[in-house]
């Protein structure tokens, strides 16, 4: 058995048609948000060869995390694995690691493997358009069916594509809603390299409400699939159901592009945000994080994520982009 790590090349043929979480540009990108390295891992046993996309974290001490699944567990996919063999992989990429710098493996992945703990709560939620949008439609509550024609009525209007002016809507939105939450965004330096390096895999979507910008997010999309990314929200206008006008109007957009399933995203089990998407979705599945070895939690860091978040909500928007800029690169 042996195990080689090499940077990322600028243009990989193996993943270049793995859509947008295994594009060299993206994972760039990513990397550079994360203060990680994006590197392929190439495994060689006896029986079989993979090639494994991840990223390294280097500590100021010198420490090494291999990761698989940085931001999106997606961005860890490992080409042309079966599930069966997925834990074999795992276990032997973990026993080799052992004989490197790098001390801990960690893992977002929707393949579950038994030897392992999982150590987070997240779960999937998705819209299979697998007959019509017309047939999901009839499959929503009635007080769903409600709730989604409410702005309607008020002369709720959007927009779907990719240019600077949806662009600049869509973070004005972002950052006010995560304001409101008390989480860190990213710098819209971010989402401009992604629109600028990315423009095939992107689709921004922005609703209106008497010409205001009152609901946005970004999305990724493929052949097959649109998985909403990123969202924003206008204080003053979530009591009017905007967001789940928004999540509906991508279902239509999905059908009438040809796409079979709208990805709304990961959640923790039992959330708010995964209760509210539980309205229109009919299929869910776990995200499993794992680390090797597991380390034990620090309730100290818990602390420090709790006053940083109360002191985002109870300050100026500037104080959380200061916050941002010092300690987003730490929630890969």
């Amino acid at each position: 058995m042996s195990i080689t790590i090499t940077p990322d090349l600028p243009l990989t043929p193996t993943f270049t048609n793995g859509g947008v979480f295994l594009d060299p540009a993206f994972r760039a990108i990513l990397a550079r948000e994360f203060r990680l390295q994006p590197v392929q891992v190439q495994v060689i046993t006896a029986e079989q060869e993979w090639t494994i996309p991840a990223f390294l974290r280097t500590t100021w001490l010198d420490k090494q995390t291999l990761i698989l699944g940085a931001g999106f567990d997606k961005t860890g996919i490992i080409p042309n694995i079966t599930p069966d063999n997925y834990g074999v992989m795992i276990a032997a990429l973990a026993q080799e690691l052992a004989t490197t710098r790098i001390d801990t493996l960690e893992i977002r992945t929707a393949q579950h493997i038994p030897c392992l703990t999982d150590t987070a709560d997240k779960v999937e939620l998705n819209v299979d358009i697998q007959l019509s949008v017309d047939a999901i439609w009839q499959q929503l509550s009635s007080n769903t069916r409600k709730n989604i024609r409410r702005p309607l009525k008020m002369g709720f209007t959007s927009v779907v594509g990719v240019n600077s002016r949806l662009f600049d809507e869509f973070y004005q939105l972002y950052r006010m809603s995560l304001h409101d939450l008390g989480s860190l965004p990213h710098p819209k330096a971010f989402f401009t390299d992604l629109m600028q390096q990315c423009p095939q895999h992107l689709a921004i979507f922005v609703g209106y409400i008497n010409g205001i910008p009152v609901v946005s997010s970004v999305n990724f999309v493929s052949q097959t699939e649109v998985y909403g990314a990123w969202s924003g929200i206008h204080t003053d206008y979530k009591k009017h159901n905007v967001f789940l006008a928004m999540l509906w109007q991508m279902v239509e957009y999905c059908g009438a592009s040809g796409r079979t399933t709208y990805n709304l995203g990961r959640s923790s089990a039992g959330s708010n945000p995964h209760q509210f998407k539980l309205k229109l979705a009919n299929r869910s599945h776990k995200i499993y994080y794992y680390k090797i070895p597991t380390p034990q939690p620090s309730a100290t860091h818990s602390k420090v994520q709790d006053a940083a978040s109360w002191l985002i909500r109870h300050t100026p928007e500037i104080v959380m982009d200061g916050l941002s800029r010092a300690l987003l690169h730490k929630f890969y």
